[in-house]
């Protein structure tokens, strides 16, 4: 697989060179006309080459793509449809050339017109997401909108001047509406793929083949409106569109990766059905459509003609369905979102009731197991009841997490804010850290301005204790934790920093979502559930602070938020010189700590 993705990229830039060198021949001589013969002739036999270049490329590509059925169908039925356009190339040639004539219709029309339905087949075997009938209608109603803008200057300019001709015999008459009908089919078999999610092998592609169409329809327009007046003939600038459609095919081909057996790449991502950016095509179309229709009538009077005011209305009426849809959609999206509200919080209720309070029975009976009240216990016994205690209060602290989360989340968190003295705060939180941190050898150092901030203690020292207990759980044996509080203007400005491994700098803000770690392992090794960041954040944010972290790889991180200063200390521009400064490695709590159980996670 390796050998044929190496040769894929070796044959890119050779294929594309030699596909550029045959559209650059072409033009020059479009340009300087400096190959004698006649026009019609040289014409002719100038788009050959890259006819059969579309036709090489495209059936190569089938051939990259044999581990995928869908996708080698769709490019064998591509390559049959522009090999017979290139037969009707090349018969169209033989007549211009060969017997210097040109009979409408031809011979050479019936390969012409097979063209459009095999491209068609093509594009409806691509493999697309499942929609659901929701989305199908809107889908459809989309590509029906897209087809009538297009269809609206294809009949303006085409079907309508064609089928008001009475010089053309019925044949021709039908032989020349086949072709721009057969060009709404086609625009409705792009709209219907554009629409819909296709495979990711095949993006690059199939925006080439996107263009390709579009040119091929525009050319076909043109032709059509040159042939009613009279003002087409054969090799002429018109053609050109021809060559860079066939061209534009021929880069789709060769812009096709190999697809090797069991490539997720060749299947449709069921999670993405549909194409966001796709989704504005529809009021594209409206508008080249009604925009090109206005301005060749902008000097004739308001709705000339039946016809245009008939466009008008279905466009008008297709939009108005689409956004019907659309809101019925969205009506029925904001249900479905309060019933998964209503769902969760009954959930949340069960966890916060149903699981905790039982929790905490077996934690108490757990506890006076271990501490012999029963009696004292078989060193075995003790240590599976030691095991269970601690599990049991992770199960509690992972449950007063997702509470809090939650809470947070709705804005429902409950606050009690207080005048607070930051040096009790530091204190509070290292007691709670402190057994931790001797078990893993850090030590932890504080550097605390004596300042007043305006908050509720409980939860703030929650916060520092996520943020330590963090830093801990990250710092090598030996290393050191540093907490500081500094003034900041109206601020007090906390620091928690560590001399760990460390964070990306891609990944700085990522810590702060639930559930997300540095990397996938630390869970599994370290611990913790992806919650005490975010949760330690949402605190700060509920204070009316503002939580971030500076780190660099390999040199530690730290983490800084700010507090409001409550009244007395706000008053004050700077401190007062005669402030002590805390500078302890294992500084006495003034305050009482909450119960680790009340707390939440030590660690995210």
């Amino acid at each position: 697989m390796r050998g044929a993705a190496k040769a894929q990229l070796t044959r890119l830039p050779s294929a594309a060179v030699g596909l550029g060198a045959l559209v650059a021949l072409y033009l020059s001589w479009q340009l300087l006309h400096w190959i004698p013969g006649a026009r019609e002739s040289v014409g002719d036999l100038l788009i050959l080459p890259v006819d059969a270049a579309a036709v090489y490329a495209a059936w190569c590509a089938s051939r990259r793509c044999a581990a995928s059925s869908r996708l080698r169908s769709f490019w064998r039925l591509l390559a049959i449809a522009l090999a017979a356009e290139t037969l009707g190339d090349i018969i169209q040639a033989v007549y211009d050339v060969g017997l210097h004539q040109s009979p409408y219709p031809s011979l050479a029309d019936l390969f012409y017109l097979a063209f459009y339905p095999l491209l068609l087949l093509a594009l409806l075997r691509l493999p697309v997401g499942k929609a659901t009938p929701a989305k199908l209608v809107k889908t459809l109603i989309d590509g029906a909108t897209i087809v009538a803008g297009g269809g609206a200057v294809v009949w303006y300019f085409v079907l309508g001047p064609t089928a008001l001709d009475g010089d053309q015999s019925s044949l021709a008459m039908a032989v020349s509406m086949a072709f721009p009908v057969g060009d709404l089919f086609l625009l409705a078999g792009l709209a219907a793929v554009m629409l819909r999610h296709s495979p990711d092998a095949l993006r690059l592609p199939l925006r080439l083949i996107t263009v390709a169409v579009l040119l091929g329809i525009l050319a076909d327009v043109l032709y059509g409106y040159g042939q009613l007046h009279g003002t087409y003939s054969a090799g002429d600038w018109i053609d050109t569109l021809y060559v860079f459609e066939f061209a534009t095919f021929a880069l789709a081909g060769i812009s096709q990766r190999h697809v090797a057996p069991g490539d997720p790449s060749a299947e449709v991502d069921g999670a993405r059905q549909f194409s966001s950016r796709a989704s504005w095509l529809p009021y594209l179309s409206v508008a080249i459509g009604l925009g090109v229709l206005f301005g060749v009538e902008r000097g004739n009077p308001f709705f000339p003609n039946v016809s245009l005011v008939l466009i008008v209305i279905v466009l008008a009426a297709l939009v108005a369905v689409r956004q019907y849809v659309a809101q019925r959609e969205l009506v029925q999206m904001q249900a479905a979102l309060h019933e998964s509200e209503r769902v969760k919080d009954e959930f949340l209720s069960v966890v916060g009731h149903e699981l905790r309070t039982p929790l905490t029975s077996i934690r108490g009976s757990l506890g006076l197991l271990g501490g012999g009240v029963l009696g004292e216990l078989p060193k075995d016994a003790a240590n599976m009841v030691a095991v269970a205690v601690l599990n049991t209060d992770r199960l509690v602290r992972l449950i007063n997490d997702i509470l809090d989360i939650e809470r947070m989340a709705a804005d429902r968190l409950q606050l009690q804010p207080a005048a607070i003295d930051t040096v009790e705060l530091v204190n509070q939180s290292i007691q709670v850290l402190q057994a931790t941190a001797d078990a893993a050898e850090v030590s932890l150092l504080s550097d605390v301005a004596p300042l007043t901030v305006s908050a509720d203690a409980d939860r703030i020292v929650q916060a520092l204790v996520n943020l330590l207990g963090n830093a801990v759980k990250f710092s090598s044996r030996g290393g050191a934790v540093r907490i500081a509080v500094k003034r900041d203007a109206e601020r007090a400005l906390f620091s928690v920093a560590d001399t760990g491994r460390g964070i990306p700098a891609d990944r700085l803000e990522g810590i702060f979502e639930r559930f997300r770690q540095v990397d996938a392992s630390d869970a599994r090794e370290k611990g913790g559930t992806g919650l005490g960041l975010p949760i330690a954040r949402g605190i700060v944010d509920q204070h009316g602070g503002r939580m971030w972290v500076e780190s660099h790889e390999g040199e530690g991180s730290t983490f800084r938020f700010t507090l409001p200063l409550a009244s007395e200390d706000r008053e004050q521009s700077q401190p007062r010189a005669s402030d002590p400064m805390i500078e302890s490695d294992t500084a006495p709590s003034r305050v009482h700590a909450r119960p680790r159980e009340q707390l939440g996670s030590a660690v995210p």
